[in-house]
């Protein structure tokens, strides 16, 4: 009489199979979205450590200027790590809101007291955008660029006889006297004009005494430089609004100037990282400190639940013998 056991030579259901398939599937693509993150870091590791260079943090300003805390939170994060030895600065800029550009430019200026800030303008630097780069330790633009526009400008748009062609009124509701200044359905008073213009003074104020601080300027000669005019690279040498004509890697060389680096060393530009498509889909952004590990918190729940869910949509496709 032989004994013989039921488990060992039954085939395979194929759901089981399925779900062996998908389980290994899930982890391949894992695997896959990480491993290549993994490997250029190791070889961007050996590659140091058997040539090391100058790590230099590597930002850019581009269009119009109207939230800072991306850059003030890369600066501060470039200003406390003691790898990074300087910051440059690429600017391509027409400007934007004053409250933005003060506020990079004190943020630079606090990076530029634990390491040297340079500004590289390759086409336009300029109103909001001069403010920033007022504050960086050199600024260096081509010569052809576009340079300035150190003022305040608020545009007030008027559509009341338009809407009267159409005859369309607007009528407000309002508390507080100034409330409804610069709308565009009313005409603007004298009175509300003055108002506006002190607004804008005040402002503009703020910003010569800062430009004329950082660049050691004379700011009673700021209708030469600071009268809303943009320059060319050129001519804002002349006026010492940069410091050097040149490109962007001339504006590297000179950061290896102010670190004392030899010019045949070599520099590695560090840019802030952008977050791999799995961290995007975990909810990581740009900004967001948790894709900078190889498995943030919400990766590792995620990966853990999904594989609880293959193992208990498993168990229920698997018949059980009572």
């Amino acid at each position: 009489m032989h004994n013989t056991n039921n488990n060992t030579n039954q085939p395979e259901k194929k759901s089981d199979t399925f779900f062996k398939f998908l389980k290994h599937a899930f982890f391949l693509l894992l695997i896959l979205q990480i491993a290549p993150s993994v490997l250029s870091n190791l070889k961007k590791a050996i590659a140091d450590s058997v040539s090391p260079k100058t790590n230099i943090g590597c930002l850019a300003i581009n269009g119009v200027m109207a939230d800072a805390s991306f850059l003030e939170k890369q600066l501060q994060k470039f200003a406390k790590d003691d790898n990074i030895k300087g910051v440059i600065i690429k600017v391509n800029s027409p400007g934007g809101f004053p409250g933005t550009g003060q506020s990079i430019f004190n943020e630079i200026k606090r990076c530029k007291e634990k390491k040297p800030v340079v500004i590289t303008i390759e086409n336009l630097c300029a109103s909001a955008a001069y403010y920033s780069a007022a504050a960086a330790s050199h600024i260096v633009a081509n010569p052809s660029a576009m340079v300035g526009s150190i003022g305040v400008l608020c545009e007030l748009p008027n559509v009341k006889d338009l809407l009267n062609s159409w005859k369309i009124s607007v009528n407000h509701v309002q508390s507080g006297e100034y409330k409804t200044t610069g709308s565009p359905v009313k005409e603007i008073t004298q009175q509300e004009l003055d108002y506006l213009q002190d607004i804008s003074d005040n402002a503009y104020q703020q910003f010569i005494k800062d430009v004329a601080a950082a660049r050691d300027l004379n700011p009673e000669e700021q209708k030469i430089w600071g009268n809303g005019k943009i320059f060319t690279g050129t001519q804002a040498l002349e006026l010492k609004l940069v410091d050097t004509i040149g490109s962007f890697y001339d504006g590297v060389a000179h950061m290896k100037q102010l670190l004392n680096i030899d010019e045949d060393e070599e520099i590695k530009l560090i840019r802030p990282k952008k977050p791999t498509s799995l961290m995007t889909m975990l909810g990581a952004s740009d900004d967001d400190d948790r894709y900078q590990a190889s498995l943030s918190n919400s990766a590792a729940n995620f990966i853990h639940q999904t594989y609880q869910k293959v193992l208990q949509l498993q168990q229920q496709a698997t018949p059980t013998i009572h």
